[in-house]
């Protein structure tokens, strides 16, 4: 058997199908960690087969979204992104429960396209057959671009899916092998990834490298390799802002805005006119007679990419549709909103030398206001 990669911010779909179908429950348990054989249960779901059809469908992509969480403070793994999802499916005829089939999953929070369509697995025990149908993705490597561009001696993470094993090995998600870190044709440093992992704080890999001079890097898996290119930037004039955002694939991906930035802050305030009379008929010029309060300020920054290669098309959009995102600036990681709702995508056919301008504001107020 398998366990099942899903992405929870588009559609999952479960069909229920048995020729004497009369009703069918469905039993979700979601937790995080070392997967778990009996876990308790999160959700309990019941539908009723309509018009003599004899299955039933559930969506439960919606209910896994609520235990999806982020955090990130600059470490790169357990973060919260992915969690273990065990459904057990049980058809009954009015009288009598039928063929059961219980299903594993590993939840992330990504999401599918809708001209990349669903991949629909199917499960069966006796008279029961099960489909899932979902957005899979890649079960390599985390990222679309096909370059990156480095700050000069940047420690680089490279997302990858590691191999998981539950059940004694008998149910199995396979993902990368190895992680080759190149300068030319040479390779200066390898990355195997993990195997037998059995648990959520580990099934995204971050594939390190901290060589000073790379070109490249090869994801190997199986008897297929990718390839992603490496580009380093020297000598910048303006101080580098990475930023670092959940992709479309549920992992955390990093991205360099080398060029000009543009901060600024927008403010908030209500105004209300004081009396400033004193009891003895007389005022003070000094005191003021209109006063404010509830003031409330948001900062922003305006940041640019450099010139980048037409795969950061994907990027760019993937960023501007990311859940969370974070700014490396003064030593902090900072969550930021990204603002711009719409980009025009650039090509070197277009435009030579592409470099996209991306506003985001700052998810915090100025003035702290938690209480």
């Amino acid at each position: 058997m398998a366990i099942y990669k899903v992405n929870i911010n588009s559609p999952v779909y479960i069909k229920v199908a048995h020729g004497s179908l009369a009703n069918c429950s469905l039993t979700i348990s979601i937790f995080t960690g070392a997967y778990q054989t009996s876990p308790s249960t999160t959700y309990q779901l019941r539908k009723n087969e309509v018009a003599d059809n004899n299955f039933v469908i559930f969506e439960i992509g919606e209910l896994i979204k609520d235990y999806i969480t982020y955090s990130f403070d600059g470490t790169f793994g357990n973060n919260g992104l992915n969690v273990w999802v065990k459904t057990v499916a049980t058809p009954n005829d009015g009288t009598t429960n039928l063929d059961a089939i219980t299903t594993n999953m590993l939840a992330f929070d990504g999401v599918g396209y809708f001209e990349e369509g669903f991949t629909t697995e199917t499960q069966t025990n006796s008279g029961t057959t099960l489909s899932l149908s979902s957005f899979v993705g890649s079960t390599s490597v985390l990222m679309s671009n096909n370059k990156i561009f480095r700050e000069s001696q940047e420690v680089l993470k490279i997302p990858v899916l590691a191999n998981l094993s539950v059940n004694s090995g008998a149910d199995t998600l396979t993902g990368a092998t190895t992680v080759n870190f190149k300068n030319g044709s040479s390779t200066v440093s390898s990355v195997t990834v993990g195997t037998g992992i059995n648990t959520t704080n580990t099934a995204i890999e971050y594939a390190t490298s901290t060589t000073a001079t790379l070109t490249s890097v090869d994801i190997v898996k199986g008897g297929s390799t990718e390839t992603i290119l490496i580009e380093e930037q020297k000598c910048q004039k303006f101080t580098n802002l990475p930023v670092t955002f959940v992709n479309k694939f549920g992992a955390l991906q990093r991205i360099n805005f080398f060029l000009k930035s543009i901060e600024s802050i927008d403010v908030e305030r209500e105004e209300y006119k004081a009396n400033t009379l004193t009891t003895g008929a007389t005022y003070s010029i000094n005191n003021h007679q209109y006063k404010t309060r509830n003031i409330m300020s948001r900062e922003s920054i305006t940041v640019n990419t450099g010139y980048v290669n037409d795969s950061y098309n994907q990027v760019i959009e993937q960023l501007l549709m990311s859940p969370r995102c974070w700014i490396f600036k003064d030593n902090q990681q900072l969550p930021v909103i990204p603002q711009n709702k719409r980009v025009a995508f650039q090509t070197s056919l277009n435009d030579k030398l592409a470099n996209y301008t991306i506003d985001f504001k700052f998810a915090f107020d100025k003035i702290n206001t938690i209480r």
